[in-house]
């Protein structure tokens, strides 16, 4: 075994319950070389995929692994149903970087994995597995891996049940070690008993004669130990400890203070040093605390004994057991065990914002599955914050079925506050589902002063989005506004968080700007280090802002600061979809129409599910076709007005997008008057409805029509308010994204007395910064050249990197969390294009060689 651990893709150890699989694992354990890195990681029952891979992670981390995704993120991601061939290839890559001679990753006790995808993954990863790899398995049962193929390469190495089994000679030394009868007629009787299970071999040492042998076939087997352990230990018992180790056992460890705390015996700290004396079936675990884990065998034995003859007090022991836990995860997976169910489903609710907020929605919605089916249906804390998971995601349809699940459920329960929050999030939901009327029914149940400032910060959220779709134009800015000033009030990180998802849809109306800047900074504040998905998403918004003012090289370092970012947390869609949104319109507005093409077919992959709304369709498409025509590329516009076809919106806005594109595409080709006409119409109402640019994209394109018809007063009358507003807030981004071609043609159009020169020095002034824009582009400089490949802080762990520290010495050295130092690292390796921490250090190397 020894050997194979360092040779074999993949070792097996496979037998049932009692034959020292853990114990032959741990001893070739201690004794592989120095250079190798061992890695161990019991399963339990309670391992899904997410967990699995967190513990799988952690267990790694002694290692440093130079991880480009935040495993917690990675872990998410493959339990929202993300590529398993994704979340392989990182953690191959991974394993790959570890600059070790040999590594084994022990995966013990897998039988109690049950959920499908942990074996897929492992499959995926047995397939990559570097050479200086192997994976060693102890299990009761054949995992369901591609066991033949490997046998076939002699890849795979087995031990099972006959090669654990003790023989006569063994016997013999093991009885004479003990103390027992060691003649060879004493160890053949025995090995004829046990047929060398280990664990009936160590039972039958010192049993009385004939007790052992009392079955009809003189064999051990799972009830002949269960009645062996009733009849020689546990009835041999002190009552006390007896009755204390029944007690216990619904507890998943034992320590002092949580068995006092079910059993109710004071003794607790003294019958657990008997217990650990006595060798009762139990494992030391490490800690400052005496902790003892409970052989499986022996706590099921346990289990089944306690529930044969305390049946009443069974639902009591686990209640103690889970509220004297402290993993409030795992609380509430015993509280539903107990079958507790409205202090497990308060908990929960306690928990879900938190959770949602660390970018763990995969972890909530995996805890209400662990409901029953009659509690998820009728439970408005169930819906609430399966309704939450959603809203992040875009999930609308889901997020309706879920808050008006708990809306009711919550005004049945008489509780109003929680009622209107729920009602809220639908509402604002059937809003982007174009469900305008169910939307508008909601809405006359929302006061306008509820009283509680956080409920309040979600009213004025609803009406952002209410008065971004029907207008009036300063609408979303004066709610923004005040719900800003509400959650400044000290609101924690999860409502923030809450309030964010696509904010920045309403960039470019009138006064937004200033309230979402203000709304960056507070959530900012509100993330520190607690909540990174809520720092992304603001370092989205703001990313935003940037591009709204026109600032090229801010804009660009943010879009890849936020690309950083979204890699770390696994890409979540709800930064995943603003980012592309960003980085498209940047693209467009440098003309980079390869960059608008491709970044747009990614969004509306992500964006146009079977579930989202025709309005949303066309939205989605018209602004597509809008960045293909800023770049110039009008065979996109031409593709985008085909998928547009036949499409009526139920809202002005997505009528103005199909109507308006049409006309960019009229004026593209000579036909002035036509696009013209459709300007006029669309100019009436685009102001109050506009979105990322809208208004300004119609008013630039009519005003050149104006110009070729020969109607300079008209033209400027269409320009005039955008001028006046870039002049007073210095948001040109909008302008930007009418492209290069239509900026310089008004604004070396002959105005004559038109318009006022300070107007057309601003149109002389935009048309200069979109040349600008576009330069790098027709120059064919690289993107990112001139740009620090490295910030300050990324420097100095690079250095300590170089110096041979781990991740938790350079985070001691530098007062940084080690989760920070690990996302340096991460930024370090994706931007220096490195895979592995000894690349980036002999990288760093060199570079001071230089």
């Amino acid at each position: 075994m020894g050997t194979a651990l360092t040779t074999r893709r993949l070792v097996l150890l496979i037998a049932p319950a009692g034959y020292g699989k853990t114990a032959a694992l741990s001893r070739q354990f201690r004794r592989l070389p120095e250079d190798c890195a061992a890695i161990w990681m019991t399963a339990d029952e309670e391992d899904d995929l997410q967990r699995f891979l967190v513990c799988l992670a952690e267990s790694l981390e002694a290692c440093d692994p130079p991880w480009r995704t935040a495993p917690e993120a990675l872990a998410n991601q493959l339990a929202g149903g993300a590529s398993l061939r994704a979340g392989a290839d990182e953690l191959l890559g991974v394993l790959a970087a570890i600059p070790v001679a040999h590594g084994v990753i022990a995966l013990d006790d897998l039988h109690a994995v049950t959920d499908i995808r942990v074996f897929e993954l492992l499959g995926m990863l047995l397939a990559g597995l570097p050479e200086n790899w192997t994976l060693a398995i102890a299990s009761r049962d054949d995992p369901p891996l591609p066991l033949a193929r490997l046998r076939a390469r002699r890849e795979l190495a087995e031990f099972r049940q006959s090669d654990l089994s003790f023989d006569q000679n063994e016997i013999q030394i093991l009885c004479g070690a003990s103390g027992a009868d060691a003649s060879g007629e004493a160890a053949l009787r025995l090995l004829e008993l046990t047929a060398g299970w280990a664990a009936g071999v160590s039972l039958s040492l010192g049993t009385p004669a004939g007790v052992a042998s009392s079955s009809p076939d003189g064999r051990w087997s799972r009830r002949r130990l269960f009645d062996y352990l009733a009849a020689e230990v546990l009835d041999k018992m002190p009552p006390d400890l007896r009755d204390f180790l029944l007690r216990c056992s619904v507890l998943p460890e034992l320590t002092a203070s949580r068995c006092a705390e079910v059993s109710g015996n004071p003794r607790a700290a003294e019958l657990l040093e008997q217990i650990e004396q006595r060798g009762l079936f139990v494992s030391v675990l490490e800690g400052e605390e005496l902790t003892l884990r409970l052989h499986d065998l022996f706590r099921d034995f346990l289990d089944e004994r306690l529930r044969r003859q305390f049946p009443d007090q069974v639902p009591l022991l686990e209640q103690r057991a889970a509220d004297s836990e402290r993993d409030p995860i795992r609380k509430v997976n015993m509280l539903v065990r107990a079958g507790d169910w409205p202090q497990a489903e308060q908990l929960l609710a306690e928990l879900a914002p938190v959770l949602v907020t660390a970018g763990d929605s995969a972890q909530v919605l995996r805890l209400v599955e662990q409901f029953p089916a009659h509690e998820r249906k009728t439970s408005p804390e169930l819906a609430y914050a399966s309704g939450l998971c959603a809203w992040h995601e875009f999930e609308d349809p889901v997020v309706v079925e879920a808050m008006s699940q708990a809306g009711l459920g919550f005004e049945r329960q008489g509780r109003p506050r929680q009622a209107l929050e729920a009602r809220i999030f639908e509402a604002i939901s059937l809003l982007f589902l174009g469900r305008l009327e169910e939307a508008d029914s909601r809405a006359l149940a929302i006061p306008a002063d509820p009283g509680v400032p956080e409920t309040a910060a979600l009213i004025e959220l609803f009406g952002y989005w209410r008065t971004g779709i029907y207008g009036p134009s300063t609408g979303p800015a004066e709610h923004l506004g005040r719900m800003v000033d509400l959650l400044m009030q000290g609101a924690p990180a999860q409502l923030w968080h809450r309030c964010i998802p696509r904010l920045y849809i309403m960039i470019g109306r009138p006064g937004v700007a200033g309230p979402m800047r203000r709304f960056v900074g507070g959530a900012l504040a509100a993330a520190r280090d607690n909540s990174q998905p809520l720092e992304a998403a603001a370092t989205v918004l703001d990313t935003w802002l940037l591009l709204w003012r026109g600032h090229r090289e801010s804009a660009r370092a943010a879009i890849e600061r936020v690309k950083a970012q979204s890699r770390w947390l696994g890409q979540p869609r709800s930064l995943r979809v603003p980012l592309l949104g960003a980085a498209v319109a940047f693209d467009a507005i440098r003309g980079d129409k390869e960059g608008v093409r491709t970044g747009s077919e990614a969004l509306m992959s992500n964006m146009l599910t079977s579930a989202i709304h025709a309005d949303w369709r066309t939205n989605i498409t018209a602004w597509a076709g809008r960045q293909a025509a800023a770049a110039d590329d009008w065979q996109g516009v031409r593709r985008s007005l085909h998928e547009l076809e036949g499409a009526q919106g139920k809202t002005a806005f997505p009528r103005l997008g199909s109507g308006t594109l049409r006309a960019r595409l009229a004026l593209h080709e000579g036909r002035n008057a036509e696009a013209c006409e459709l300007l006029r119409v669309a100019a009436e109402a685009s102001a109050d409805v506009d979105r990322l640019g809208f208004d300004a994209s119609i008013r630039v394109s009519l005003a050149v029509a104006e110009l070729r018809l020969g109607a300079p007063d008209a033209a400027w009358r269409a320009l005039a308010p955008l001028v006046a507003a870039a002049d007073a807030t210095g948001e040109v981004g909008g302008v930007l994204l009418c492209g290069a071609t239509l900026l310089a043609e008004v604004a070396q159009a002959r105005w004559g007395a038109a318009a006022p020169e300070a107007g057309v020095a601003a149109l002389e002034r935009w048309a200069a910064l979109a040349k600008q824009w576009r330069s790098e582009v027709h120059e064919g400089r690289d993107a990112v050249e001139g740009e620090p490949r490295l910030s300050t802080r990324e420097i100095e762990v690079l250095s300590f990197l170089a110096a041979g520290q781990s991740n938790k010495l350079i985070a001691r050295s530098l007062d940084l969390s080690p989760h920070t130092v690990k996302r340096h690292v991460a930024r370090i390796l994706d931007r220096l294009d490195l895979s592995s921490r000894g690349a980036a250090a002999a990288w760093y190397q060199e570079q001071r060689r230089a």
